[in-house]
């Protein structure tokens, strides 16, 4: 691991941990091969969305001079925290603006994610609009601490919900979060992998908020829950400073399935990024399975 572990050998959750896991290491003997370490926190089971970010840093690392505009993961298998990931970066496609690559995640040799990636390089507005992230809301201030998303270094708190994982906490398939980071990187490729990274925490609460009776508290004991894909644009510049809004809204939610969209903007009302997401909801059918189906952690 990258981090510095405290007595025990478990490394510590932090936001300036997850920094380094998303600078990932280029393989010194394989070119387009990339090596990363996992923070499962308190499961043995990895964020997809982590892995979303690394793979944003990957390709970005393998095509030198292209800014990542789109990525789209697809989360197979779950991956192990205490196993090293490996990435392989295949371009499909370099042109003079735009680049376009896969991005294979693997554990000794088994699949975790796979991951498509547009890169282009930055060009001037030829004309702009921006749409606000939903309606109005509340500002941060009016929040309520999301004490259920500990992670030092970030700060979460969500509009008009004192317990989103929990089931009897009923509303509208909207939910609105605002994160602060006390760290923001400076460079470009890791703002887009820290911007990835939150889209996969909030989507299956967002879905089961107006049903009574289920939360994402119930998950992998009573729900078999997982995000099974995010794909995340993200609108240039991608800067930002204090506070960011991430607003949700889930628009199907039937079949064992969910589908949730989502954008991210400054605190200033600025668009920066939009995302979707794919997730499973299902009963289990003989309790608890003993491996989540997908590489994600509510």
């Amino acid at each position: 691991m990258n981090a510095a572990q405290p007595p025990g050998g478990i490394p510590e959750s932090s936001m300036a941990r997850m920094l380094e896991i998303f600078d990932i290491r280029p393989d010194p003997v394989v070119p387009s091969r990339y090596l990363g370490d996992s923070d499962g926190g308190t499961r043995r089971v990895v964020d997809g969305s982590q892995i979303l970010g690394q793979s944003i840093v990957a390709a970005t690392k393998a095509l030198p001079g292209r800014t990542v505009r789109n990525a789209h993961a697809l989360f197979v298998s779950a991956a192990d925290p205490d196993i090293p990931l490996d990435f392989t970066v295949t371009p499909i496609k370099a042109g003079r603006s735009f680049a376009s690559a896969t991005v294979t995640a693997r554990q000794q040799l088994k699949i975790r994610t796979s991951c498509t990636v547009l890169l282009d390089t930055p060009q001037p507005d030829l004309v702009r609009r921006d749409e606000p992230a939903g309606p109005p809301v509340p500002g941060p201030d009016e929040a309520l601490p999301a004490e259920s998303l500990p992670l030092p270094g970030r700060e979460v708190r969500i509009v008009g919900c004192a317990d989103i994982n929990d089931p009897d906490e009923i509303g509208p398939p909207v939910v609105d979060a605002w994160l602060r980071y006390d760290e923001v990187p400076s460079r470009d490729d890791l703002h887009r992998a820290v911007l990835a990274h939150f889209t996969g925490h909030l989507g299956i609460s967002t879905a089961l908020r107006p049903h009574p009776g289920f939360g994402t508290a119930q998950a992998h004991h009573t729900l078999s829950t997982a995000p099974m894909g995010i794909a995340v644009t993200f609108h240039d510049p991608v800067k930002w400073d204090g506070w960011l809004r991430y607003h949700h809204e889930a628009t199907f939610v039937g079949a064992g399935s969910a589908h949730i969209r989502g954008q991210i903007s400054t605190g200033s009302g600025r668009l920066i990024a939009s995302f979707t997401q794919d997730a499973m909801i299902r009963a289990f059918e003989r309790g608890p399975v003993t491996e989540i189906p997908s590489a994600a952690r509510l």
